[in-house]
């Protein structure tokens, strides 16, 4: 009996030595993930990833996958100048992904790039690439900053002079993502999310823009798409500065075969006609000066035509293709015959005239969405600002839902002119219903709402006061089922023709528009200027705070929260309309924390 306990006893310390190697080889994996140093220097974080919509829903499973391994460049310091501290590879634990960082007692700039190729290339240079690994990711960027590392950081370049293959559509093939994310230090508290905590996840961007295109035309069937040409070899890993980089001597071709015999991507029929929706064209971002076009093949009037399509908005101007949004051509009408062949139509002139089309560019996360685990409900704007001296009727926002339920009660767009003395009321859509996707509409569903306002609306907004009561500001409010969402609708004073700078900037107190008809009070973040029939962006223009000189001043990115908008004068007798969009956190102050990024739309009108 003696000799089993004694047996019994060597096994079980036997057990526990086993036990202490096993701890420490645990332990020692993890520190040689996260590279091996001091443990007391480093924090273990966990990421909380998911892609940006394309248009909700995706129809690629593959478009918002992301690896479990995504890379994280941390850069010490503010904005686009923080310096460059160390790159570092998350590593999988149990389901979830982890990354081991250097703690920092300072304000830092984490670039996430997830999906990433074998290779990265560097400032240009086609011919030399680099393994993807933190030997090569350190030497690189050594004393870079986050500007300057976004610019010269590239995917790998594409074949030339051209391609049968269409990147990123590879079966179960992800597409490269990344973000950037502020902290105010590294440390056992920091937490790789959204800055807004109730949206979890923090939203990665696609590098490459999506194009499907879609025939409604009773007189007309699509075939598919030929091939795309002047398309750009190379795509920044991560876009910092919104501006697109420049490809124009760094193109190539899609095409489905070298003699064009086949297309590149077939249409299948769907129920409203023929579309490429479920084979998408990816491609990195592409400026107007890159001249991409592609060449579709379609029957009309019982035989097959060749057309030359331009990448232009419906009027017919020349348009950027930007990451991560999607570009759906839809041909509603032929209006004559294409050319026989590929070799012409290469030659001619966009057919676009010779077909009645529209084009949806649809941003999904330029929308703020709100969802259920059944469907979804966004809008294109939570605020919208008018500067008029008119009564009308103005396009305040774009409502979007993927929603096929009817619901009896609850699918309603009310306005609360009733507590604003009627200063403004809901113009369309007319009954008041939210249109939802039914009857062989196509989804999502999108739909203009519109609102008539009058020119003291502005003294109707909280901040003011009448007899010691505070005023209520003007609301569209959306109820669909269980969500609900609303619009803040503002009013402004027409800007004179001799011009004016709008100041849309933290504030202390309310600007009361009678004596800051120019301020508003907002924490700003982005500020676009979007095309539009009377060139606004020749005569709108987004300045910092300092109102320095700038070359690109359609797109800005801010870091003090301030944004002035600069309408030039107006030497002309007509009157004249341009659209801004800004990004803004609803809350002043950092939009680290509790606070929600929200879009304003801006309807500037400029006396003549």
């Amino acid at each position: 009996m003696r000799k089993i306990v004694i047996h019994i006893n060597k096994l079980f310390y036997l057990l526990l030595l086993l036990l202490i190697s096993s701890c420490e080889h645990d332990i020692n994996s993890t520190e040689q993930q996260g590279g091996g140093n001091d443990s007391d220097d480093k924090v273990q974080i966990e990421i909380f990833t998911r892609a940006h919509s394309y248009d909700l829903p995706s129809t690629r499973a593959a478009e918002n996958d992301i690896s479990m391994t995504p890379w994280v460049l941390v850069f010490k310091g503010n904005g686009g100048s923080a310096t460059f501290v160390e790159a570092v590879q998350a590593f999988e634990m149990v389901g979830k992904r982890y990354v081991i960082l250097t703690k920092q007692s300072s304000k830092c700039q984490l670039l996430i790039l997830a999906n990433t190729q074998s290779k990265f290339y560097y400032n240009n240079d086609n011919a030399n690439g680099y393994v993807f690994n933190e030997t090569n990711l350190n030497t690189r960027l050594s004393g870079v900053t986050l500007a300057d590392a976004c610019s010269k950081l590239l995917t790998e370049p594409l074949a030339s002079p051209s391609l049968t293959i269409i990147p990123y559509s590879g079966t179960g093939e992800i597409i490269s993502m990344s973000a950037v994310l502020e902290v105010n230090k590294i440390d056992n508290d920091t937490k790789i999310q959204n800055s807004d905590p109730s949206k979890g996840a923090l939203l990665l961007t696609r590098a490459v823009a999506r194009i499907a295109v879609v025939n409604t035309a009773d007189n007309f069937e699509l075939n598919g798409i030929m091939a795309l040409f002047n398309v750009p070899r190379q795509g920044q890993l991560h876009n910092y500065s919104n501006s697109i980089m420049n490809n124009t001597s760094n193109l190539t071709e899609y095409q489905g075969a070298s003699d064009y015999s086949t297309p590149l991507v077939a249409a299948s029929v769907v129920t409203e006609g023929q579309s490429t929706n479920s084979n998408p064209i990816y491609i990195y971002e592409s400026n107007t000066l890159n001249n991409t076009y592609m060449i579709i093949q379609g029957k009309y009037d019982n035989k097959d035509y060749y057309y030359k399509m331009a990448i232009v908005d419906k009027n017919l101007n020349a348009i950027d293709l930007s990451r991560n949004k999607s570009y759906t051509f839809t041909i509603i009408k032929a209006k004559g015959p294409g050319y026989d062949t590929m070799a012409d139509a290469k030659v001619a002139k966009p057919s676009n005239v010779d077909l009645d089309f529209k084009i949806i560019v649809d941003d999904g996360d330029s929308y703020e969405i709100i969802a259920n685990n059944d469907y979804y409900l966004g809008v294109s704007n939570s605020v919208y600002i008018t500067y008029s001296d008119v009564d009308n009727i103005y396009n305040a926002f774009d409502l979007i839902t993927d929603c096929t339920k009817v619901f009896p009660d609850t699918r309603n767009i009310t306005d609360n002119r009733g507590e604003v003395s009627g200063a403004f009321s809901l113009s369309s859509p007319v009954d008041g219903k939210i249109p939802v996707v039914t009857g062989g509409v196509a989804s999502p569903r999108i739909t203009t709402v519109r609102v008539f306002t009058y020119t003291w609306l502005m003294y109707f907004e909280n901040g003011q006061f009448e007899n010691g009561v505070e005023k209520n500001n003007a609301y569209i409010t959306l109820k669909l089922g269980n969500l609900e969402k609303q619009v803040h609708i503002r009013q402004r004073q027409a800007i004179n023709a001799s011009g004016t700078v709008l100041e849309y900037r933290p504030t202390d107190s309310y600007p009361y528009p009678g004596t800051y008809p120019n301020l508003m009070d907002y924490h700003c973040l982005t500020g676009q200027v979007e095309d539009g029939d009377d060139n606004p962006k020749n005569w709108i223009k987004l300045r910092p705070s300092t109102m320095v000189e700038r070359e690109d001043t359609e797109r800005i990115i801010v870091e003090d929260g301030q944004i002035f908008i600069e309408v030039l004068p107006n030497t002309t007798n007509n009157r004249r309309r341009g659209t801004v969009y800004l990004t803004t956190v609803m809350s002043n102050g950092s939009s680290v924390g509790g606070s929600s990024v929200k879009r304003i739309k801006i309807d500037i009108t400029q006396k003549g």
